[in-house]
This record gives structure tokens, sequence and C-alpha cells, in this order.
């Protein structure tokens, strides 16, 4: 058993959230204990895997985690389980407290632990459960623990008179019933499709999407441009559909009629190298770019004209919601949930895996700028309504309230 490295860290970075400090404040976020006569501020701890890998989970627990603190004035701390990585993807506010139980990263595990019935036996049955008894040990004084990944279960023995109410934000499709689920005080799901299925299981189920942040320099896209993006995690199993995004471009490409136009992926993973040479075979590197993540994504987003999604699912992607809140033209797969949540044009909604008709479609947004204009429009309106992070942040409040 590796032996744990747990100890507080401060979040890197900003100093605007210093300057908030004093407002961030609102009565909400104020309990008043009887007994004593004193205010304490309501203090929240966010449990993830690796909180130092790049991806849409740990873009939410930190926009989360940063809202919390900055607009609610929150205490909040963030658990993560393991580190990969020296260094944050992602912008962490400095009041948020971040604390990592093993220093080193649980891949090599997890993969191992699918391969060998005997190591998976161990790793669910004794490394989860004194991982998660770590995780209770860190939950002691705060109000909430929020749970964002599947390795961490609320061990009934191993609670006590001051464990906190615990909440399990699924980020995945439904696929299956939960037991571990039956754990805790509350369930999140992230859309109303998602409720449905989860409801007929559960009854404490929630629905809170994510909400999108504000581009620090919020530029409108250029519907003019000739560039097709895609972003995402390239790793084993490719959920994100990379490769079959090159086969519809292919398609794209073959009359010769979209020669000027450029697709741009971006994201880093296991199989960027077999993407790589799928694109070389197909002699398609003139117009198909790959680059690596960026944390600047704004200005790529704001270079696009559409932005192409073929996950084989996702639950409530962020990608799509920031390249909407811009005014970019959303084309994606149907897949059970979550791109029909964000896009409102039906005719950009393809049956899953119909690569000709995804094609087709794709090349008419390609040949009209005003009809890419006119998508962006609806999706960025359909964004600014329903994924506000005021709207979403009050959801938040109100499930505290009735925990």
């Amino acid at each position: 058993m590796p032996s744990p490295r747990s100890a507080w860290h401060r979040g890197k970075d900003t100093d605007v959230a210093q300057s908030n400090a004093k407002d961030a404040k609102k009565d909400s976020s104020v309990k008043v204990d009887s007994r004593v006569g004193e205010s304490t501020t309501t203090k929240v701890l966010f449990v993830i895997g690796d909180i130092t890998r790049k991806g849409g989970i740990e873009r939410v627990v930190v926009n989360l985690a940063n809202a919390f603190v900055q607009i609610l004035g929150y205490e909040v701390g963030v658990c993560s389980c393991f580190k990969r990585y020296d260094e944050l993807p992602y912008v962490l506010d400095s009041r948020v407290r971040l604390s990592y139980i093993y220093e080193f990263s649980g891949a090599p595990m997890h993969q191992k632990a699918q391969k060998s019935k005997l190591y998976k036996l161990y790793y669910r049955n004794i490394f989860e459960r004194v991982l998660s008894h770590k995780v209770c040990a860190l939950a002691r004084g705060f109000d909430f623990l929020i749970d964002n990944d599947h390795i961490y279960l609320p061990p009934p023995l191993l609670r006590f008179n001051a464990f906190p109410k615990t909440i399990k934000v699924f980020h995945l499709p439904f696929s299956r019933p939960r037991s571990r689920a039956k754990s805790f005080d509350g369930i999140v799901v992230l859309s109303n499709k998602q409720y449905d299925l989860w409801r007929k299981h559960y009854k404490r189920v929630s629905v809170i999407p994510n909400f999108i942040t504000e581009f620090a320099s919020k530029k409108e896209c250029d519907s003019s441009a000739q560039v097709v993006l895609s972003v995402g995690r390239m790793e084993e199993g490719d959920q994100k559909g990379f490769s079959r995004l090159i086969d519809i471009w292919e398609m794209v490409q073959c009359s010769g009629e979209f020669a000027s136009w450029k697709l741009c992926v971006i994201g880093d993973g296991e199989i960027k190298c077999e993407l790589e040479e799928k694109i070389a075979q197909k002699g398609l590197e003139s117009s198909i770019i790959l680059k690596p993540f960026s944390k600047t994504i704004q200005e790529e987003y704001a270079k696009a004209s559409i932005y192409a999604m073929t996950s084989y699912y996702e639950a409530l992607p962020m990608v799509l919601l920031e390249a909407g809140s811009i005014g970019l033209a959303l084309i994606a797969f149907d897949v059970n949930t979550g791109p029909s949540d964000v896009i409102p044009c039906p005719k950009n909604l393809i049956h899953d895996n119909d690569m000709q008709a995804y094609a087709t479609r794709l090349k008419e947004l390609m040949r009209s700028s005003s009809l890419r204009e006119e998508c962006g429009a609806s999706v960025r309106e359909r964004v600014e309504e329903q994924f506000s992070k005021s709207a979403v942040l009050q959801q938040w409040e109100e499930l505290f309230k009735t925990l």
C-alpha cells in the first residue's frame, strides 16, 4: 500500500479574487449557531479523482469552487485523490484549499484493475475503502461534501457527528444503477434526460447543470472564418470520437469544394499519435491541424465559425456551452444526453454514427455564413438563459437548504 502525503496547499492565482473577498459574502452563506450566538460560513469540500488532469470535469470543479468562494463567500476545499501533474491546468482561486491524498497518478492502478480480477478485488475492496477513509478524515469540519469521482464512497461506519452531508454529482451519462449512490444524501445530474433515468432508481435526485464562465475578454466568433473546431481529451477508447471526425472530414474534402477550410482539433492524450497517423494515411495533413490544450482556449473559439462534436457519449459538455456562448454554430451526433440540451436546431443534431448525414449537414453550414450566424445566435440565447452562473449557483444554494 503506498503511503499518502496529505497536506493542504494553496491554489494558484488570482489577484482579482483577493479584491473581491470582502464583497463576496452573502447572507445565504452564513449560518447562525444558536448555542454560542456566533455566525459560521458555509464550508464545502469537493472530491475529485485528479484535479491536475485536463478535462471537462476538472474544469467544472474548478469553476464551481471559484464561484462558491468569489460570489457566495463560502469556505471551500478541493480534495484530489491523485496528482498526475505538477501544475493545475485551470486557475484555482488562492482561497480554495487544495489537498492531495496521493501525490502520484492513479491511472496505472486503475488500468491494472481492469486487467486483473485479483487486483481489481484488492483495488475495490481495500484500496478504495482506505482512500475513502482518508477523505473522511479531511472532511471533518465541512458542512457539505460534493463528490465528483467514482473512487470515493461515504462509508457509514466511518461517519461521525460532524460528518458533512454528501452529494454525488454524476458527470457521465446513466448506464446502470449504482449501488454506491444510495450512500449519498443527494444525487445531482446535469440534464432533465439524465434525471428521468436516475429517478427510476433513486429518490433524492436533483438537476443542476454546469454553468458557463464568462471569458475575461469575451469575443464574438467570426462567422466568416473558414475553421471548424473540436476540443477534447484524446484518450484510449476515443470517447470524443476524433477518429470518426477525421472520416467525416475526408467526406467533406473529397470534392475539393472546401479546400480553403481547416479542421482544428485541440487536445492531448494516448491516441494522439494514432490520430496523426490516420490523418497522414488519408492525406489530410494540409487541412487538419492538431494543437495541444491551451489555457487561452477562448482565442481558439473566436477563430472558428463552427464547433463539431463527434462524441460517443456525453453528459453536459462544457465545450458546447463555451462555444455556444460566443455564437459558434454547433453540430453533434444526437447521443443519449448532452448535445440536445444545448443545441436548439434539430438539423444540427445528427442520428448517432450516421457519418454521411453529418458530413452533409456540416457542408451546408460551411457553405452559408448566414446559416452559421442564425444557428450561433439561437444557441447563444439558450446558453445565456439556461446555463448562466447566477442561475446555477441559486440551484446549489436551494439544494443545500434541503439537505
